[in-house]
């Protein structure tokens, strides 16, 4: 037999998602799940060996064919079945194919989703010895639980963590160097059902698996997708960007996660597996994404209403109104409301392939003041009343208490929406969301005839800041928008003025900006789109030293402004670069190695979802001379 150590780190782009609303995991293609947080995206992880080089110490579960002293083979095929998370992965070996069947159960009829993984391995011809392989290590892989013995000669073992209890069921396992090690032979038509369950202190002790399971969970999805209105020619990009962010959901509180992973690093050496800083003193570019950010999921909102889903967009419109205060609006909070995300590492893990520390938890950007949050937050909030989805007097309220914010801080310098750790400045894209922010309060107000002397004053700062973009914010002599007012370097989230409504798109400041990013931002051979300018072993503006990864939503942004302007076969390529970045199930990272396409940063990201969605819906209006949403939707409403 083998272990998962033998074998080579999966690459980010080589995992497939896991989820059911409630968490999420990651698995590779030689059947192994080496991410884990139970029971929720935020909680800490039961298999972390995604971030480690040492997996039967950090964690992990491999179910694949049984292998005698080589590594565990990747499998033939894989796909995820249908428009749901659930993954399919087959081997052919010698002897016989093995299809293994992973998934997180989904949520019952009452939405309650049961912190499960169950993967199932059937023997669909000939015979396959199939192999369990377990380390479970929670607290991120610092913690060996207790192991306590059910009734003997029964297929279920208990594992204990203080508090915490997580039951494995399906083989007879034996201890194998701290792990637990199983061997099953199978025969064409037969299967093993294997389960791993949380249980808190006080709970029932779970029913075994019976492996309907699956048949409920690929309903539960199959069901959800069915509402996506999306008919054009990427439908199958749509509907799987679509179930991606669906599955970054907790069904029970309504809010989003960025993405379910922490500390995946936004820059690899290029043809280092194991490696990856340019400077080993040099600290790397890893955070924690598994909290509630009000920007990122304000877009995600606006997608899924796009796209013809609407719980999303109420549960998310409730969140806001009950957990945040316009007065004192944070940058990112956690799921369940709370502000516990200060930052700190784990220093026992060794990070990616081995070498990516620190490995963080908690978030350093909680504390920072960042001005466009308002905006977004403002500008979704807008579409839902054009979507038909009235808040009514305490969606005013909360508009009204955000707008008064921004007349009081809109001049100030912050952190922007890059959550820069070095100097604030005066970021152009901070001015462009203050504007849209004083820009949607005041419609919201007027159309329910509330405040109104107030909405004439917010309409005229909202003038003047406008004019500040325009005069500040740009270099007339190319004709940009710049990173910061009084600048010359350039920043592609300043391509928001044209699909925010700014500037006109025949505006020639538009179409130079568009210019301009795509110009002097774009890098390497594939069309990619960097977000600012990055200086090696020198410091950034976002404080930080060295370069990253090229940030994916810039290029689908870039793909949205061109359709703006009238470029639709420009905005078609951009869209072709993203697709080409995808992994073969259709997910997309935070960033991508502008020369290789090697995926970096957390994984899956949901604003590269997001904002590929976006994007093929300006395309498409734009290649049918529509309006563009905002445009559209604001005339279906008058």
């Amino acid at each position: 037999m083998t272990t998962r150590t033998s074998a080579a780190p999966a690459r980010i782009e080589d995992h497939a998602l896991l989820g059911n609303c409630r968490t999420a995991a990651l698995a590779a293609p030689d059947g192994t799940v080496d991410w884990l947080c139970m029971p929720g995206f935020d909680s800490p992880a039961v298999f972390t060996s995604l971030l480690s080089d040492a997996p039967e110490k950090h964690g992990f579960w491999r179910v694949g064919p049984a292998v005698i002293d080589t590594a565990p083979p990747s499998a033939d095929s894989r796909r995820y079945v249908g428009s749901s998370t659930v993954l399919e992965q087959t081997w052919h070996t010698l002897t016989g194919t093995l299809t293994v069947t992973d998934f997180l159960v989904a949520p019952d009829a009452t939405g309650y989703a049961p912190a499960q993984l169950m993967r199932i391995a059937a023997c669909t011809e000939g015979s396959v010895t199939v192999a369990s392989e377990i380390a479970v290590r929670p607290g991120y892989g610092a913690n060996t639980p207790v192991l306590r013995p059910v009734a003997y000669g029964t297929p279920r073992i208990q594992f204990a963590d203080g508090a915490d209890t997580y039951w494995l069921d399906g083989a007879f396992h034996f201890n194998l160097y701290g792990r637990h090690y199983a061997e099953e032979a199978l025969e064409a038509g037969q299967q093993r059902v294997f389960a791993l369950t949380w249980c808190a202190a006080g709970d029932p002790v779970p029913t075994p698996p019976t492996g309907l399971e699956l048949d409920a969970t690929l309903a539960w999805w199959e069901e959800w997708a069915s509402a996506c209105t999306y008919t054009g020619p990427y439908r199958d990009a749509a509907l799987r960007s679509l179930v991606t962010l669906k599955a970054m959901q907790d069904l029970a509180t309504g809010a989003f996660v960025a993405a379910p992973t922490t500390s995946l690093p936004e820059r690899l050496l290029r043809g280092l597996p194991g490696t990856a800083a340019p400077d080993e003193e040099q600290e790397w570019r890893t955070w924690d994404y598994r909290f509630f950010w009000p920007r990122d999921t304000a877009w995600y909102v606006r997608a899924f209403l796009d796209y013809g889903f609407v719980e999303e967009a109420l549960a998310w419109r409730e969140w806001i109104l009950t957990h945040t205060d316009p007065a004192a609006l944070r940058p990112l909070y956690r799921l369940d409301g709370s502000t516990d995300t200060a930052e700190r590492t784990l220093d026992h893990l060794p990070g990616h392939l081995g070498v990516a520390r620190p490995v963080r938890v908690g978030n350093g950007a909680d504390g920072q003041l960042q001005l466009d949050v308002p905006g977004e937050l403002l500008d979704t909030l807008w579409e839902m009343e054009l979507h038909g989805l009235p808040g009514g007097p305490d969606v005013v309220e909360y508009a009204l208490r955000l707008a008064l914010q921004v007349e009081q801080t809109w001049h100030l310098r912050d952190c922007g929406m890059w959550e820069s750790r070095g100097t604030p400045q005066h970021y152009t894209s901070s001015r462009i969301w203050c504007w849209v922010a004083l820009d949607r309060a005041v419609k919201l107000l007027r159309r329910y005839g509330a405040h109104l002397a107030t909405a004439q004053r917010l309409e005229v700062l909202a003038v003047y800041v406008r004019i500040t973009v325009r005069e500040a914010g740009a270099d007339p002599r190319r004709s940009t928008l710049t990173q910061v007012c009084g600048g010359t370097d350039l920043d592609a989230s300043v391509l928001h003025a044209l699909t925010t409504g700014l500037l006109d798109p025949a505006d020639p400041l538009a179409t130079g900006t568009v210019e301009a990013v795509a110009r002097e931002l774009g890098a390497g051979p594939f069309g990619l789109v960097e977000r600012y300018p990055t200086h090696e072993n020198a410091a950034n503006i976002d404080g930080l030293p060295g370069h990253e990864g090229t940030f994916l939503p810039c290029t689908a942004w870039l793909a949205s402004a061109r359709a703006l302007t009238g470029d639709t076969e420009g905005a078609r390529e951009s869209i072709e670069v993203l697709l080409g970045i995808r992994t073969d199930l259709g997910l997309l990272p935070e960033q991508a190695d502008s020369l290789d396409r090697r995926h970096q940063g957390n994984f899956p990201q949901g604003m590269s979802h997001e904002a590929l969605l976006a994007a093929l819906l300006d395309l498409q209006a734009a290649q049918h001379s529509t309006a563009p949403r905002e445009l559209a939707l604001a005339q279906a409403a008058s």
